[in-house]
């Protein structure tokens, strides 16, 4: 990878996806950034593959709230995401139409 595909790709978020069911939602990390944050921080993380969450409210169905998102961020990567951010933050995207999922205050 030249120098300059590098640096684009330490500006691209992290990219958790977020499937939903009726009875909850599915954390996982893509591919891409799995390797991205095991590369930069190597040994220091452990990396879960996905983290179920049922809904509590009808609104979980449509948006995610900030306080769990950040808990899920920190459960998939084992970091906070103030680490993340300087990697090029994160991002939850639905795998199947590629749109970013909402975040709510929460």
């Amino acid at each position: 990878m030249a120098a300059s595909e590098a640096q684009d790709l330490a500006q691209e978020p992290i990219v958790i996806h977020r499937s939903v069911n009726r009875d909850g939602q599915t954390f996982a990390l893509a591919p891409l950034s799995r390797e991205r944050v095991k590369e930069h921080f190597g040994d220091r993380v452990h990396l879960y593959p996905r983290v179920f969450i049922a809904h509590e409210t009808a609104e979980d169905y449509h948006s995610i709230r900030g306080g769990l998102a950040v808990q899920v961020v920190h459960l998939l990567t084992g970091v906070p995401t103030e680490h993340l951010d300087k990697i090029g933050g994160v991002c939850f995207l639905d795998p199947v139409t590629g749109l970013e999922a909402p975040w709510r205050d929460g």
